[in-house]
């Protein structure tokens, strides 16, 4: 993280009311704590939100919250460090954020969103639409790993998936030392439909038949890094250029 401090917690609260006088703007890192493998850490889907939140924030003019590193953990709870909340839970967690958030001055909020369990998504999704019926409060929830589903194919080769080669990619550009090895074929898992086990018998979830079994090397793992980074940073610009365009029209 280049330039000011960001992360709002690590401020005091008259730095943070002198960088609210700059920018609307904040960005939530979520993610849970579950399995990824034998070699990738058990943070894996809030270290890569709460790292790409810092890479961005600077570009984007952005304040980053303190992250929610609990959530809904269904498929991989047959393992050990799998932990979960309700759905409930964490849609009136996300709720309650995205409120304190607005009352400290914030207008729109990005979501960083590390895990992709339907619970999950369904969890911040109703809480951020509460949030504009009820606060007029914008936000939008970003997943990187279907933003850069063609990077990985460019880069890889082939597809990734859950600790695939994607997020292994991901927590080597955070730091290498958090990879711990190659995936062990056995702990792969290939999900076809018509087939739905609770828990699923592997720890690594392949989605079809392209899904790259190796690690990438550090280089291919920075330049994977790079083009996701810009390609959220696009995104996200889109969206806040249509909020303004609407502030316009309205």
């Amino acid at each position: 993280m280049n330039g000011r401090e960001r992360r709002i917690w690590l401020l005091t609260w008259r730095e943070f009311k002198e960088a609210l006088e700059d920018t609307d703007l904040v960005i939530l890192p979520m993610g849970v704590c579950e399995a990824h493998g034998n070699h990738l850490p058990l943070g894996t889907d809030f270290i890569i939100p709460e790292w790409i939140a810092e890479q961005l924030a600077e570009e984007l003019n952005a304040l980053v919250a303190p992250p929610i590193r609990y959530g809904v953990v269904t498929g991989l709870s047959g393992y050990w460090g799998s932990m979960s909340v309700s759905e409930a839970t964490l849609e009136a967690l996300t709720y309650d954020v995205l409120n304190e958030l607005s009352n400290n001055g914030f207008e729109r909020v990005i979501i960083l969103n590390g895990h992709g369990g339907s619970g999950q998504v369904r969890a911040i999704t109703n809480a951020m639409k509460r949030a504009w019926r009820d606060l007029g409060l914008r936000s939008v929830m970003v997943m990187w790993w279907e933003l850069s589903q063609d990077i990985t194919v460019e880069l890889f080769d082939g597809s990734g998936g859950h600790a695939g080669v994607d997020e292994t990619a991901m927590v080597m550009a955070v730091n290498p030392e958090l990879v711990k090895g190659d995936m062990e074929k056995d702990e792969i898992y290939r999900l076809r439909k018509g087939v739905s086990p609770t828990p699923m018998p592997g720890s690594i979830l392949s989605y079809d038949d392209e899904f790259v079994d190796t690690a990438p090397s550090p280089d291919k793992a920075e330049e994977f890094a790079k083009k996701l980074l810009e390609r959220i940073k696009e995104e996200i610009e889109r969206v806040l250029d249509g909020w303004d365009r609407q502030d316009v029209l309205i």
